[in-house]
């Protein structure tokens, strides 16, 4: 890995960092300002822009052109999606960066002021401003039920709304601690292990939008994030990953280094200095002195989402062809892990009650899981980004993106109705699966997964680093 810089000056990370500039105290925004479809909130929306420099921001987006740069948050766009099968103006997310220090808003800490006590819990929410969903085992939490203090629990995905933005602390202040501050229209789970003191293993699966990161130093361990079209590798850095629906990659880093391998083999290092692109598979540098590194990410997503749009349609069959091709699958070996549920129940009841069990413990059941467990996550891994891309194509089409026929002859619109009864089952299933997963992780007493599923992990691709597979 490239030499890890040792430290940039503080408007340096004013420069750089990009999903929320909070305002003053905690905030969170009226619940029901999104519309929920059914009991479950498919409304993944388009983040409106900001445009100032200092902020890296991104200047509205129009298809084929885009307009001069305006500070101010444009309104919402409309739900109703476009008659016309054209590519019309649309809106571009924006990246606005926070600062990497300290967030701004926090809740409130436990009774008593020793910096133990101060300190915040595992995933815990410390600024949110706007709508949040969470896709949990069993339910599905929507924004009004959901407040600042509140934790976001390993395996659950986190779905921010249209103009909103949150934060969230993964052990902040200790060695491979984090902050995560999460745009509008993103998606994305996490798993955090603590191995030994100073020693943590983190990993991050970015389904859709954009994320800032501020990594604490690693004294060993490591800190992964997973996306449509690498993995990062980070030892104590701040860096902004920025995805597009095409699953197209913009990694930007402020100081340190993150080392990026490409799904085809391929291999980068973002650094101050040098950007990393990632399309198809393949990653490649992009040279960018720090002092330019705002407006080039501006320029990146201008362009990217002006040449998206004119494939948003392809892309949605492209996904919706996926999911249909892996749903038999899925549903087949969703249906055996159901002849595990009172397995699953003794780990979930053992865990509730704090037992920690021992590598030795629970052999046969763990035997029985783990051929299941394997053939559910080879299923979730190939269903769950392009659902949630989905729900992202399907906001999009607000701003007139992707709306038309698509190529079996339905319409976009039709579609996503569609998409809307099936996520009703196909969401709980998938938090089934994340939630078998870490009641497996943890009766493994901390062994790596992936030695339980061998050779064949491999072919799990990204996922695998929630099976230990990163060493």
């Amino acid at each position: 890995m490239s030499k890890i810089l040792k430290s940039i000056p503080a408007v340096s990370f004013l420069a750089l960092i990009l999903v929320l500039t909070p305002g003053c105290g905690n905030k969170k925004t009226d619940p029901d300002a999104s519309p929920a479809s059914g009991t479950i909130e498919t409304q993944n929306p388009v983040i409106s822009p900001e445009s100032t420099t200092e902020n890296q921001s991104v200047p509205q987006v129009s298809i084929p052109t885009a307009p001069a740069a305006s500070t101010e948050i444009p309104p919402a766009a409309s739900s109703t999606p476009a008659a016309s099968a054209t590519t019309p103006s649309a809106t571009a997310p924006s990246a606005t960066a926070p600062s990497a220090t300290a967030p701004s808003a926090t809740a409130p800490s436990a009774t008593g002021t020793s910096a133990a006590q101060a300190k915040h819990k595992l995933g815990e929410l410390v600024f949110i401003d706007g709508t949040l969903t969470i896709h949990r085992k069993g339910i599905i939490i929507a924004s009004k039920d959901i407040e600042i203090g509140d934790v976001v629990y390993p395996y659950d995905i986190l779905l921010t709304g249209p103009k909103s933005k949150a934060e969230i602390d993964i052990a902040s202040g200790s060695p491979g601690g984090a902050t995560i501050k999460i745009a509008e229209n993103t998606a994305f789970y996490f798993d955090s292990r603590e191995l030994s003191e100073g020693e943590r293993k983190t990993m991050l699966q970015l389904l859709s939008g954009a994320v800032a990161i501020k990594v604490d130093k690693l004294a060993g361990g490591s800190f992964n994030v997973a996306t449509d079209t690498a993995v990062l590798g980070v030892r104590g850095t701040t860096f902004i990953v920025d995805t597009i629906p095409d699953g197209t990659l913009l990694l930007t880093c402020a100081e340190g280094a993150v080392a990026v391998q490409g799904n085809n083999g391929s291999a980068g290092t973002a650094e101050p200095g040098t950007a990393i692109v990632g399309s198809l598979g393949v990653v490649s540098p992009e040279s960018v002195p720090l002092a330019s590194l705002g407006s080039f990410r501006m320029d990146w997503r201008t362009e990217a989402y002006a040449a998206f749009g004119g494939k948003a349609l392809m892309f949605i069959y492209s996904y919706a062809q996926a999911i249909d091709k892996a749903r038999p699958d899925f549903d087949a070996s969703y249906a055996r892990l159901q002849s595990q549920v009172l397995t699953l129940k003794t780990w979930r009841d053992a865990r509730a009650a704090g037992k920690v069990p021992r590598f030795t413990d629970y052999g046969a059941e763990k035997k029985a899981v783990a051929g299941v467990l394997f053939d559910c996550l080879a299923a979730l891994f190939k269903i769950e980004r392009p659902y949630y891309r989905l729900l992202e194509l399907q906001t999009l089409q607000a701003s007139g993106i992707g709306v038309g026929t698509l190529k079996d002859g339905s319409s976009s619109a039709a579609y996503f109705k569609s998409l809307e009864v099936s996520g009703r089952t196909l969401v709980p299933a998938m938090a089934d699966i994340r939630e078998a997963l870490a009641l497996f992780a943890w009766a493994s007493a901390g062994s790596p997964l992936g030695s339980f599923f061998g050779s064949k992990a491999a072919s799990l691709g990204s996922g695998g680093i929630f099976l230990g597979l990163d060493g």
